[in-house]
């Protein structure tokens, strides 16, 4: 007579094998997918959702993009000559690559995380 637990694991075989030939498995799976596309479809349009769905890399390039370009604009009222105008430009290239670094770092971040849970 075998133990106990080759008749569980007998039965959880064939419960397995049983469930893969269920003919309704791709129907629920086709219903639940169009259920989730139709209910994706109801909901409104928000700029806060869209701006969410960027990549924090896009995020923090466009974040430190426009603060460099109010750098840039604002330095040379504050320095004379050409000076103000470079130093703007220097200001430009350096927050866009803060941004974009600050950006992969929390995506990375949130896919850790993410890969941390399963």
């Amino acid at each position: 007579m075998p133990p106990k637990d080759d008749a569980d694991r007998f039965a959880r075989i064939r419960d397995k094998q049983i469930a893969a030939r269920d003919p309704l498995v791709k129907a629920r799976k086709l219903e639940h997918t169009v259920s989730v596309k139709h209910r994706r479809h109801r909901t409104s349009f928000s700029l806060v959702r869209m701006w969410l769905d960027i990549p924090k890399v896009w995020r923090g390039t466009m974040i430190g993009g426009l603060l460099g370009v109010l750098v840039m604009f604002i330095l040379p009222t504050f320095v004379p000559g050409d000076w103000g105008t470079l130093g703007g430009l220097a200001a430009l290239g350096f927050l866009l690559l803060l941004g974009f670094s600050l950006g992969r770092y929390q995506d990375s971040r949130d896919e850790i995380k993410d890969l941390m849970k399963h």
